[in-house]
């Protein structure tokens, strides 16, 4: 890659909007690097500064901003967040991560086992950070939840059913004992707000598939229902395997909007781009064009890998570039 080149202004580059993001001092940024808990917001203020890093999803960032000030309030809220790959169901959570490091967990729940089992993760084993044992009210975010719901059966049980009937006290709220080095700690899971997340795609493309056929008949529209068209409800999730036992004690379920190829495009330069994220990685500025911002976006909208694919695209294209010349810190694609 030619150094002169990419210094240069790109021609499709508006220096105004530069200038204007130069001038611009991110009022949270103070709060994300210190290392005190920042002050307790409102539920509107926590929304604010979301809208800021989360593209589209009103409805997500609202329950999130209600979730993180009843659990600043000391109030325990369960919920679970359903949405496609790629929608931001754990973005959002680890954007507000930034600003509550000491409150917020997030963990992958997709390989949970039940006790008895082979397999270093248990429940317990999910309660190990130290923010639980701290006395703040914290959250537990669980990704991957789908996976861990749906149905495994191994020697004639279900052991899916038997990892959510282990969950149950936890989610209600129980003192938990959990070893950690020798050391017996007791962590009472009355103060942890349990939040699921997962796409339940299988679900989502069964219930589509049903309601197109119920469309078939004279006058109907021959247009296909497509996935998430409708948010699934209480009998989706029990029909899928979610124990009804396990259900009642998720207090809000949230729904997420898929994302279209015109979303995906949009989010390759605004300012809560994901390219600020791949940017701080490499140590560089990454430039995209409108016609690769288009490739991006029509490849995460064709394979339905999202945000995740563009990011992945955007490294490999950084990647091979550093392989030709691995001084160069400005990147135009």
């Amino acid at each position: 890659m030619d150094k002169q080149a990419t210094a240069q202004p790109y021609p499709w580059y508006d220096d105004r909007v530069e200038a204007v993001r130069k001038e611009y001092v991110d009022p949270w940024a103070e709060a994300e690097e210190s290392a005190e808990e920042p002050t307790w917001y409102t539920p509107r203020e926590i929304y604010n500064y979301l809208d800021g890093k989360v593209w589209k999803q009103d409805e997500a960032k609202r329950a999130v901003s209600v979730t993180m000030y009843q659990c600043l309030h000391g109030i325990k809220s369960n919920a679970m967040f359903i949405g496609p790959s790629g929608c931001g169901k754990t973005h959002i959570w680890r954007c507000l991560q930034k600003l509550y490091p000491n409150r917020i967990e997030i963990a992958d729940s997709s390989n949970l086992t039940q006790d008895g089992w082979r397999g270093n993760k248990k429940w317990t084993d999910l309660l190990r950070s130290p923010i639980f044992r701290a006395g703040y009210h914290t959250i537990l975010v669980l990704d991957e939840a789908d996976k861990m719901l749906a149905p495994k059966f191994s020697y004639s049980q279900n052991v899916s059913q038997n990892i959510q009937s282990e969950g149950l006290t936890i989610l209600e709220g129980a003192c938990v004992e959990i070893k950690i080095d020798s050391v017996i700690h007791t962590v009472d899971t009355s103060r942890i707000s349990f939040v699921l997340c997962g796409a339940f795609s299988n679900k989502a493309r069964s219930v589509a598939e049903r309601d197109s056929g119920s469309r078939i008949g004279i006058g109907a529209d021959p247009k296909p229902v497509q996935p998430y068209a409708r948010p699934l409800g209480e009998a989706d999730f029990i029909e899928f395997g979610v124990m009804p036992e396990f259900l009642g004690r998720i207090q809000k379920i949230v729904h997420l909007e898929p994302m279209t190829e015109e979303d995906y495009y949009r989010m390759t330069d605004s300012s809560f781009s994901l390219l600020t994220h791949i940017q701080e990685q490499y140590k560089a500025s990454i430039r995209l064009t409108p016609q690769k911002r288009r490739e991006l976006a029509e490849l995460a909208c064709r394979t339905g890998l999202g945000v995740r694919g563009m990011a992945n695209q955007i490294r490999q294209l950084v990647d091979n570039a550093i392989f030709d010349d691995c001084e160069c810190r400005c990147f135009e694609f």
